[in-house]
């Protein structure tokens, strides 16, 4: 097989810092960390059927001091709406109030108070129940895998047994994961948008489709000659080809790889980690997006991004948006790579 570059997991930008993102599902809470040492703990409803959709989110900073912050989030059911913008939800822990949070928007999760973040973490080192109401409405936040969740972020941001530790506090006193900067990843602005459609059949369409069959052999055959091939203008006289590469129930992945604008060879293979491409209307530089369904409801994703640097596409995001718990799209955004893009 002809020899390509292949886009890895992680830019070559990225390998400056010294943390690897996590994805941890404990039962009903998700620990997701980043690149930066930033972890976000999200917890739900029990199971993922008829139950109301409820999720609390906390996110904790790496560094000794930083502290934790609690959001919520409550989807709206029903014609009229179980919830109104301005109601107060009222929240529970093992029976006792811990106060009231303002239903401020269905688009912004709802702020909790550093106090009731503090109980509920408290109580979550045990087993507890997290009740909220609101009209005549009540909801459980499940409490099973928090504990284990709290213990894996305390872990990767090496807290465990220190005074700042969630769960397994201690008085050592070695130092804990320190923030890390994200990297920062250059774009170079694209100003051609005219593409290129490269019709089934005709000589220039299977002169490209032989070009990316050699130099990558991981599609369904079917699916890849099934389509037009559409080419996008890069910059540096480069262009980037794209073509479908296999079809599934409910979503689809594409093939994309760079090539010279005079279509004689492939110099970058992203191949079928991504499915759409596109571009930032202001900025003007050119990404391309792999976003997957965790089921058909469309309730849970795993999204990545990729930008042109003017030489590779390189990965500039990666997260996902939690459980698939029934909110529509997810519930959260969950990031294990993030990056600074800076357009030249």
């Amino acid at each position: 097989m002809k020899k390509v570059l292949l886009l890895t997991l992680l830019p070559v930008a990225a390998m400056a810092t010294s943390i690897k993102g996590i994805g941890e599902n404990y039962q009903d809470w998700d620990l997701v960390c980043d690149n930066t040492g930033t972890c976000r703990m999200a917890g739900y409803q029990e199971g993922d059927g008829s139950e109301h959709p409820v999720s609390i989110l906390f996110t904790r900073a790496a560094g000794e001091n930083a502290v934790v912050e609690g959001k919520l989030t409550i989807l709206p059911l029903g014609d009229d709406r179980d919830i109104q913008v301005g109601q107060d939800i009222e929240i529970w822990l093992n029976g006792k109030s811990l106060g009231k949070v303002k239903h401020i928007s269905d688009d912004v999760p709802d702020k909790l108070t550093e106090e009731q973040t503090k109980a509920l973490l408290s109580g979550l080192k045990k087993e507890s129940e997290i009740r909220l109401t609101y009209g005549k409405t009540t909801l459980k936040v499940s409490d099973k895998g928090a504990a284990a969740a709290m213990l894996k972020m305390d872990e990767f941001q090496q807290r465990l047994n220190t005074p700042s530790a969630l769960i397994r506090q201690g008085q050592e006193k070695h130092a804990v994961l320190a923030p890390q900067a994200a990297p920062k990843i250059e774009a170079v602005s694209v100003n051609n948008h005219k593409t290129i459609e490269l019709k089934r059949g005709e000589k220039q369409f299977k002169h490209v489709l032989a070009l990316l069959r050699k130099a990558y052999d991981g599609c369904v055959d079917e699916d890849l000659e099934s389509q037009d091939i559409t080419l996008y203008p890069l910059t540096q006289n480069k262009v980037l080809a794209e073509a479908l590469c296999a079809s599934g129930a409910y979503q689809s992945t594409n093939y994309y790889a760079v090539l010279d604008d005079k279509l004689s060879k492939v110099e970058q293979v992203l191949a079928d980690q991504y499915n759409g491409v596109g571009g930032d209307r202001k900025q003007g530089y050119a990404f391309v997006r792999g976003a997957y369904k965790g089921r058909g409801a469309g309730d849970c994703w795993s999204i990545q991004d990729a930008v042109w640097n003017g030489k590779i596409f390189i990965l500039t995001s990666e997260w996902t948006t939690g459980s698939c718990k029934r909110f529509p799209d997810g519930a959260w955004q969950l990031p294990t790579f993030v990056s600074d893009i800076i357009v030249k």
